[in-house]
């Protein structure tokens, strides 16, 4: 479950302004004036319209990356709890 809610936050991420729109329609849209530079980044996700002035606006909502965090945390917890428990099960051989 936990990867899931990671996966769909990664996937929120990633759609919001990736590679939907070209990145001038994107960026004026939220208002920035000027050149802009689209800066991405995949993990933190991340998508930033800068304009020529150095000011940036970050397109990814600020909750999509400590929710992707939370999540593959709680999943390889999972996973190590499912192992211990799976060790701590087997029957002995003696």
């Amino acid at each position: 479950m936990a990867a899931a809610v990671s996966f769909g936050a990664y996937s929120w991420g990633v759609m919001s302004g990736f590679y939907i729109l070209d990145p001038d329609e994107v960026c004026a849209t939220l208002g920035a004036e000027g050149d802009h530079i689209v800066t991405r980044w995949a993990l933190p996700v991340s998508a930033q319209c800068v304009t020529e002035d150095g000011m940036g606006t970050e397109l990814v909502p600020a909750w999509v990356n400590p929710v992707i965090f939370i999540g593959l945390t709680l999943f390889v917890l999972a996973l190590l709890a499912g192992v211990i428990a799976g060790v701590r099960r087997r029957p002995s051989l003696r």
